[in-house]
């Protein structure tokens, strides 16, 4: 399905968008203006990603991080540990 979207440019921007799509070689304007929208978009997405990870990232840090320890070796410890309660959780049966 598709949706129909008049769009009114100024002159200055119309030529712009003519001379761009020649010069990248598009067979036609709304092939190229489809294009730019969809990489706009994208990026738009990518913004937003960054921006909520930004987030997560602050909330972790508010909140004392994860909780593995402020050393290499306290935190080795503790995803030792964790591994094991794991396995031994979800896996010791098996054998």
């Amino acid at each position: 399905m598709t949706q129909a979207i008049h769009w009114e440019v100024p002159d200055n921007l119309y030529r712009e968008l003519v001379w761009a799509q020649k010069e990248l070689e598009f067979p036609n304007l709304v092939d190229f203006i489809r294009q730019a929208v969809q990489r706009r978009l994208a990026e738009i997405k990518h913004e937003a990603w960054q921006r909520d990870f930004g987030r997560l990232q602050q909330q972790i840090r508010t909140s004392g991080g994860f909780g593995l320890g402020e050393t290499k070796e306290e935190v080795i410890a503790n995803l030792r540990e964790i591994w094991r309660q794991v396995y031994e959780e979800e896996y010791a049966h098996l054998y």
